[in-house]
């Protein structure tokens, strides 16, 4: 299997690509054209900063499974392009936190005491101003935290230490989750930017916090507020910023990242009392060779294994959870390809409810499902990554609930399927071997494994029909390996399913279509 990378990684993870049989196309720097043809027949392709991948570069790789970002950023990639064709994309989100973490409290200092200045002061122009260089102390001061993940977390803890009073923003984070971190959690951005000496930002580059920082928000700042911004680009409207910087409303800021980078032609270039460094958050030894292993590590994973760490467009939270997951979600797999073969038409709904234990990762079980749905009838690969994305296109809704009532079972799985003016159900399980098990289907009970190829034929509960359909089978040496009966009364409707060994001719279904009491066939391919 081939891994084109196309950024520089350190060497100890090229040689654990190498030691695990990987064909390694290094292309450094090169043009988009000799780019697009060496993603041509990649299946893993790992970049950092330096390479944009894009919707065109995408369409040329035709074999791609699977991107891997040394680097927490994902924003030089076209992630819904990647999503669509089912290419995973992994990052590395803990490899470089601590040294983003230690940046952000040397740019702090490095603000709060204007050592970059005196330094240029001292040595370079040769003078001495120490009156002119006075700073300020942390002690005492109020910091504000925008974004209190892996990274803001710490930079939080670290702030506390040194006897600070933190203040947090994070719409996703609890009021008893921000406690345990001694930090007071913000309701409202505009009312903590008014109360704070600092302000420390780390957020992601979403559509919701671009420019987040601009002339309004800025206006509402405590006058003399010093900002630091080592998370990504773009959080702050840099014209804003400069003209803050400028009238002093802005005291001062640390910026080791730009909405362009290099920022040539930034107006905060020539602003005064500015820190700035070259995206330095990630560089450092340590931080740069374990990104790199851990790249490294998850893309090989990912193309040998099956197992998609870090990965931003899978809906997998916990990939421990996940790998107990498993059976179920073959289960629902299963389920969803026999729905769609068994309906024979469009599908438009889909209700779902989980029933019995609780169920970890539903999201993820939920993609399965529609997985199976789809793959008999899309002409494209689908799997986890895609398959939400392609069901929304061709106007599927899911919805599911949780419920506390498996019937006779520990665990049981209802589907519930509608779509040209007809609505089917199935519901399955797993026993204590985690084979897919169908358990009853239209409301007749079965018993039947999920596996193979199956017949599915409607008749009346009539002696010698089960005999009959087993002659035709017989007659044409197709193995029967076994058979389930579904049926509410005696003599009454059933359903008949038979698992067989191997895909049935048009004219053997034909053949037992035309037997007394069948009333439809139907070949579902599960396997």
């Amino acid at each position: 299997m081939k891994i084109l990378i196309s950024d520089k990684l350190d060497d100890a993870a090229l040689d654990l690509l190498d030691n695990r049989g990987f064909d390694i196309d290094l292309q450094i720097k090169v043009d988009a054209e000799t780019l697009a043809e060496a993603a041509r027949n990649a299946e893993g392709w790992i970049i950092r900063s330096g390479t944009t991948i894009t919707e065109k570069l995408l369409e040329s790789a035709e074999a791609l499974k699977v991107i891997g970002r040394a680097g927490v950023g994902v924003d030089n990639i076209d992630i819904d392009s990647a999503t669509r064709r089912g290419i995973a994309v992994i990052n590395t989100p803990t490899g470089n936190t601590m040294a983003a973490v230690e940046h952000s409290m040397a740019m702090l200092l490095a603000l709060a005491r204007h050592i970059p200045a005196a330094h240029q002061s001292l040595v370079l122009d040769g003078k001495w101003e120490r009156a002119k260089f006075t700073g300020v102390e942390l002690y005492g001061k109020t910091i504000g935290v925008l974004g209190l993940g892996k990274i803001g977390s710490r930079v939080a803890m670290r702030c506390t230490a040194m006897e600070m009073t933190v203040l947090g923003y994070d719409p996703f984070l609890s009021v008893e989750q921000a406690k345990s971190m001694n930090v007071e959690l913000a309701a409202d951005l505009d009312e903590l930017l008014g109360k704070c000496d600092f302000l420390s930002l780390h957020l992601p580059n979403t559509k919701s916090t671009r420019k987040l920082i601009d002339t309004e928000r800025l206006g509402r700042c405590k006058p003399g507020v010093r900002i630091i911004n080592c998370a990504r680009g773009g959080l702050i409207d840099e014209k804003a910023l400069a003209q803050a910087l400028r009238s002093h409303h802005v005291a001062g800021a640390a910026l080791d990242v730009f909405e362009n980078e290099p920022p040539t032609g930034s107006p905060l270039l020539s602003a005064p009392n500015l820190v700035a460094t070259p995206h330095l958050g990630a560089s450092t030894v340590e931080s740069q060779r374990n990104v790199g292993l851990q790249i490294a590590e998850s893309v090989a994973d990912a193309l040998q294994t099956g197992v998609f760490r870090e990965a931003v467009n899978i809906p997998v939270k916990d990939w421990h959870a996940f790998g107990r997951t498993r059976p179920t979600l073959d289960l629902v797999e299963r389920l969803g390809c026999l729905a769609q073969q068994y309906t024979q038409g469009g599908i438009s709904e889909v209700e779902v409810e989980y029933c019995g234990e609780e169920y970890d990762e539903i999201p993820a079980i939920n993609a399965a499902l529609l997985k199976g749905m789809l793959q008999p009838v899309v002409s494209m690969s689908v799997n986890a990554v895609n398959a939400s994305v392609l069901a929304q296109e061709r106007g599927i809704s899911l919805s599911y609930t949780e419920s506390g009532r498996p019937g006779n079972y520990r665990s049981l799985v209802k589907l519930q399927t509608r779509g040209d003016g007809r609505t089917h159900a199935f519901a399955g399980t797993t026993f204590a071997d985690n084979a897919p098990r169908l358990v009853e289907i239209e409301g007749f009970p079965v018993d039947l494994f999920l596996m193979g190829v199956l017949l599915v034929f409607s008749t009346l509960d009539l002696p010698g029909v089960m005999g009959s359909v087993g002659s035709i089978l017989g007659r044409y040496d197709i193995n029967v390996k076994h058979f389930s009966v579904g049926r509410q009364q005696p003599r009454g409707s059933s359903l008949g399913l038979v698992a067989i060994d191997e895909t049935l001719s048009h004219e053997i279904i034909t053949r037992i279509a035309e037997l007394p009491n069948i009333q439809w066939v139907r070949q579902v391919i599960l396997d």
